[in-house]
């Protein structure tokens, strides 16, 4: 049975033995907490521009320091099938896959940063390797990326990603066009998101 609220399109959360912080009992008060984590980790990371070594440990290490308050297993690639993502046996590769292509991009130039940035976001939704706090874990390793090369960054409605809106609902429909190859919509999307972007 689902806790706090299953949210459409999100992983539910099935389990909280795992949570660390044991005064939370509400949805409202787990997404204050994560918030705060991930916070710290997104300071943590945009410290400084110089362009991150993207590789598997370097994902997980991400997604250790934005949950690592919140999650025993913050950090490490899920080993059990959920509603969304590969197998768990396939994890390990598809992120291996997706490094080696982030620095095929770089080295090819042939597709623009933000094309990029949207790219590691979708695959990163798509293989889903983390038992939750996949969607926050896409889209700041794409906000790490854009900063990391000097590129405005999408100021994402949080709120709206995570409840039941229009806004989640757009994004959910990007996404899933992009699970057939059109990454327009998802690009769009971000770029609607970015502060003074007028492209």
């Amino acid at each position: 049975m689902p806790l706090f609220d299953p949210i459409e399109g999100a992983t539910p959360i099935e389990d909280a033995s795992d949570l660390i912080p044991t005064h939370i009992i509400t949805r409202a008060e787990l997404n204050e907490w994560e918030a705060a984590n991930i916070l710290k980790a997104a300071r943590r990371y945009m410290a400084r521009k110089k362009p991150p070594e993207i590789s598997v440990e370097w994902l997980k290490k991400v997604h250790k320091a934005m949950f690592d308050q919140t999650w025993c297993w913050a950090g490490k690639l899920r080993e059990k099938e959920i509603n969304l993502g590969v197998a768990p046996q396939l994890i390990r590769d598809e992120l291996k896959k997706l490094a080696d292509d982030i620095h095929f991009w770089r080295q090819d130039n042939k597709i623009g940063l933000l094309e990029q940035s949207v790219r590691i976001h979708h695959r990163l939704v798509k293989i889903h390797p983390f038992e939750n706090g996949n969607g926050r874990h896409a889209r700041l390793v794409a906000d790490i990326f854009l900063f990391s090369h000097g590129h405005k960054l999408p100021q994402w409605p949080d709120k709206g990603l995570i409840d039941r809106t229009d806004v989640r609902g757009k994004y959910i429909l990007a996404l899933q066009a992009a699970d057939k190859g059109n990454y327009g919509l998802l690009e769009r999307f971000t770029r609607d998101m970015i502060v003074g972007d007028k492209s």
